[in-house]
Parts: structure tokens; sequence; C-alpha cells
């Protein structure tokens, strides 16, 4: 499953914002998390962004027997500039279960702004209901990213 989001704004100023560790935190709190860590690693030719995010979510019946609703996640991003463009890897890891979610990423700019591509893949190493976690991850990861892409475009626009 995939997203695509249109900012208005130019790529250089995207991207500089989503290698921010102070917006990223900011960015996870005002979303609802209950804790966030952010570090930027940049050796010149690619950008490694690493989180630890604590949240809360609202399991389904079926996920809320398998999971506690309190987890921590981690996430690795890596990227590098090809041209104009920003493409991106990402490894989000549940701590403490079987859980894992890649995303390919890409940055490019377009006339008016930038378009933002991400597709997700999860594992959910679970017997009976693996498959109906990794749909539940994929789709509650596209929905965050959205709502992340939204919030970076009104702090942008501010």
């Amino acid at each position: 499953m995939s997203l695509e989001f249109t900012f208005s704004h130019p790529v250089d100023d995207v991207f500089d914002l989503l290698c921010d560790p102070d917006f990223l935190v900011e960015r996870s709190i005002a979303l609802g998390e209950i804790s966030a860590d952010a570090e930027i690693e940049d050796d010149g030719t690619q950008v490694t962004i690493k989180m630890r995010r604590e949240v809360t979510r609202d399991l389904p019946k079926i996920l809320a027997k398998v999971f506690d609703p309190k987890q921590v996640l981690s996430m690795t991003e890596e990227w590098k500039q090809i041209g104009e463009a920003f493409i991106g890897t990402a490894v989000f890891l549940v701590e403490g279960q079987p859980v894992e979610i890649k995303m390919d990423m890409t940055l490019k700019p377009t006339e008016g702004g930038c378009i933002y591509t991400c597709a997700y893949k999860a594992k959910a190493k679970i017997p009976l209901v693996g498959g109906k976690v990794e749909k539940y991850i994929i789709s509650n990861c596209v929905e965050g990213t959205q709502k992340e892409c939204e919030f970076a475009e009104a702090k942008l626009a501010a």
C-alpha cells in the first residue's frame, strides 16, 4: 500500500524539515504520541534518521488480544539525494513484538513544490493472525503518514 502527498513548498525545504530532529519530535508529540527522540547523522552522501517513539494505539479487538496498546517503535530512515530528488528507505520495529515494517520513499520536485511518495510492507510473524496484523499496520502507517505530511505542510506554511 502506498501514499502520495503533494507539498506546496520546494523539495529542499521539505527535506530539510523532515531531517530536523526538533521538528520530528514536535510532530510526534503534536500527533498524540507519548514520547519521541530523534537523532540525525549526515555523512555528506547519506542522511540517517533514528527515532524511538512511544505510542498508544486503539487496536481492533482481535489484535488487542495479542498486542499491548502501548508500544515502542524504533525507526531507522536513510536518505540519499539523486539529482534534485531524494530517495529513502526506512525500517520500523515494534519493540518486543515479531513485527517489522519497511518503507520506500521518494521526494521529488514539481513545478509548484514537491511530491512525497511512500510504499509500505509489513511482516508479522504471528500464527493465525499475522496477515490481519500486517493489514492493520500498513493501514495505520498510511493514515499516520498522511497526518505527518499535513502537519509538515502546515509548519512550512507558518
